[in-house]
């Protein structure tokens, strides 16, 4: 029973953090004193039946897979694979978010993973429309480079208001950034990594598909990692952009431009006339 307690808490506490949730607020939404929560995560005890519902759809999971023990999860063969980003990786990109179950999260530390125009035109429309119908979550951690980016990020955060759509800023406004890991990563256990560069995709240019329970348990440590660090930009959801002024004021936009800013990205449009990207 102690196992349970500490698996469920342990649960608890990672799933509180990936959602940018402090402990007093989780906590003021189910009515219950932090003391109480606190010992949730620690595995002291197990929450009473009458607030499990309601924790679980807080942290947003099922109430099953919430208060599950730990599944003896069958070890999944290991398997790497080079994909070129022009010829085959545009294919796997958009067969992976069709077949994600439940979430997808992008780690974009360097420069942005950029395919050929048609594949951001379909991949983009795919993940808008997954969002959009509650069939995905997409957690986004990034480095906004400018106010460009940044008015791309709002568009989404206006355009998906009440979706599980959730972006961390990270280390903003920097202009040069050394080699740094990124990619996609489909439900915990597919990988997409790499072959990173500006404008035109270079040909040949090699990317990297990775999947099997060491690299599972890499990068969701890794993950929770990056995760718990920068400032979560859309937590209040869409009416309240607090943070993203913050943010655009740090970059650089002048005060009394804000509203217009605003304005402009609830109106942008993409030139391929799909969402902008995720």
């Amino acid at each position: 029973m102690q196992q349970r307690r500490q698996t469920v808490g342990a649960r608890i506490k990672r799933l509180r953090e990936a959602r940018g949730i402090s402990r007093r607020e989780l906590a003021s939404q189910l009515r219950v004193d932090v003391t109480a929560l606190a010992a949730w995560e620690l595995g002291k005890y197990l929450p009473r039946d009458g607030h499990r519902a309601v924790l679980a759809r807080a942290l947003g999971i099922d109430l099953d897979t919430l208060f599950r023990r730990e599944p003896d999860r069958d070890p999944r063969p290991i398997a790497a694979a080079l994909l070129d980003t022009t010829e085959q990786l545009p294919e796997v990109l958009v067969d992976l978010t069709r077949r994600a179950r439940k979430k997808l999260r992008a780690l974009r530390l360097a420069a942005p993973y950029a395919t050929t125009p048609h594949v951001q035109q379909q991949w983009r429309t795919l993940v808008s429309e997954r969002l959009l119908s509650r069939t995905i979550e997409v957690h986004r951690v990034e480095i906004f480079y400018d106010l460009r980016r940044l008015k791309e990020t709002l568009s989404n955060i206006l355009r998906y208001d009440g979706c599980a759509y959730y972006v961390k800023s990270f280390c903003p406004g920097l202009t040069e950034v050394a080699p740094a890991m990124g990619g996609y990563f489909f439900d915990d256990e597919e990988f997409l990594l790499g072959a990173y560069w500006t404008n035109v995709p270079p040909p040949r240019r090699s990317g990297l598909r990775l999947s099997g329970t060491p690299f599972r348990e890499f990068f969701e440590a890794y993950w929770d990692a990056i995760w718990q660090r920068g400032a979560l930009l859309n937590h209040g959801g869409a009416h309240d952009l607090s943070a993203v002024r913050t943010l655009a004021l740090q970059l650089g936009l002048p005060p009394r431009k804000w509203k217009s800013f605003v304005e402009e990205a609830s109106e942008l449009k993409i030139g391929d006339g799909a969402p902008p990207l995720v």
